[in-house]
């Protein structure tokens, strides 16, 4: 059947219009698949709700509480000196440990000297200076006991080792027994006539066993080998005080202080003279004493100051303060359960009775 033109159009028209209609109809079912199985599919049973299952309650750990790191006691630092090295390379010497032992005095460092002259000793137990050396260490450290034993057993060894007679004199002399300390001191000064040392030790017993008047030429005799001595200057200028000469003792002591304006032993010296012979500087003295105290440069000597500031306390009636001052310069003069120094006993039982 031959077409016509116009039917050929129609044909080709409502061709194009299925082609049309089917593409859309495609594209809505593509866009739309997931509603459709939706409503084509069977709906799936719904899922149950999940069970909570409770746990039981567990306690929280408890968290223990930092321990404080224990603080350990710092070991305590060994001075150095020029011997270590020596001592390093040649540890068997004793005269090295001799050396280095008295090396370490000078420092202070008085348990290291006595570690030091032990081992000496025990290399050789003749060196009679190494028991001076121990001595004097335990000496400074208030074990008296120990070292008398030590300078008798270096003059055991060496009766003419005048710094064992030195020694044993000034020991015995701070214990207060002088008829013994002066022969030992004696003896020291007859074998080292020009140590200044020797000699103020000799006359610092003679002065506090009463004989100033030998004191001051002993003072006098260091003057002559030492002119800047502030120990001779201040010990003849209390010489010449008990001896009534304040003119002579005050200009002793103007010197001491023009030489050491700072120096404890000046200072304290100053404030005796007023304290005792001087009454009228009696606040310049508490300053004084003061100060020599502040400067102390050991228990004993700190306890002879405090002694003096006591004394100028008890002088201006301040019987509380002084009797505070007195007690604490018995406990730091307290050696092996003695107090050494009589004197603060009697200036403190002087201030009780005041009281």
């Amino acid at each position: 059947m031959k077409l016509t033109r116009s039917q050929l159009i129609m044909v080709i028209v409502l061709g194009a219009l299925a082609i049309g209609v089917f593409g859309c109809l495609v594209g809505i079912i593509v866009r739309n698949s997931r509603q459709i199985s939706q409503v084509i599919a069977p709906a799936a049973p719904a899922s149950p709700p999940p069970v909570r299952t409770e746990q039981p309650t567990v306690p929280p750990t408890p968290t223990a509480s930092p321990v404080p790191t224990p603080t350990s006691t710092p070991t305590p630092i060994v001075p150095q000196t020029r011997y270590d090295l020596q001592v390093a390379g040649d540890p068997e010497n004793p005269a090295l440990r001799v050396q280095r032992g008295y090396a370490y005095m000078t420092l202070g460092a008085y348990d290291q000297a006595i570690e030091d002259f032990d081992t000496a000793i025990g290399l050789d137990g003749r060196l009679a200076e190494a028991h001076v050396g121990r001595g004097e260490a335990a000496f400074h450290l208030k074990e008296w006991s120990a070292a008398l034993k030590d300078f008798e057993r270096a003059l055991a060894l060496n009766p003419d080792l005048a710094s064992a007679h030195a020694w044993r004199g000034y020991l015995l002399s701070e214990r207060g027994k002088y008829g013994l300390a002066l022969a030992a001191l004696r003896q020291a000064v007859a074998l080292n006539d020009t140590d200044p040392w020797k000699r103020v030790l000799l006359a610092q017993a003679l002065l506090r066993s009463g004989n100033p008047e030998e004191a001051q030429i002993e003072y006098t005799t260091v003057l002559s080998l030492e002119v800047r001595s502030v120990e001779a200057h201040v010990g003849r200028a209390l010489a010449q005080a008990e001896q009534r000469d304040f003119d002579a003792a005050q200009a002793d002591l103007d010197v001491a202080q023009s030489i050491a304006p700072y120096d404890p032993v000046a200072l304290n010296g100053q404030a005796w003279f007023y304290a005792w012979y001087r009454r009228g500087h009696l606040a310049e003295a508490e300053q004084l004493a003061q100060r020599a105290v502040a400067g102390a440069r050991d228990d004993l000597e700190r306890a002879r100051y405090l002694d003096t500031l006591g004394w100028v306390y008890y002088k201006q009636e301040r019987y509380e303060e002084a009797l505070a001052v007195l007690e604490e310069a018995t406990v730091l003069a307290t050696i092996e359960g003695e107090v050494v120094y009589g004197e603060i006993v009697e200036h403190l039982e002087e201030v009780q009775e005041a009281r």
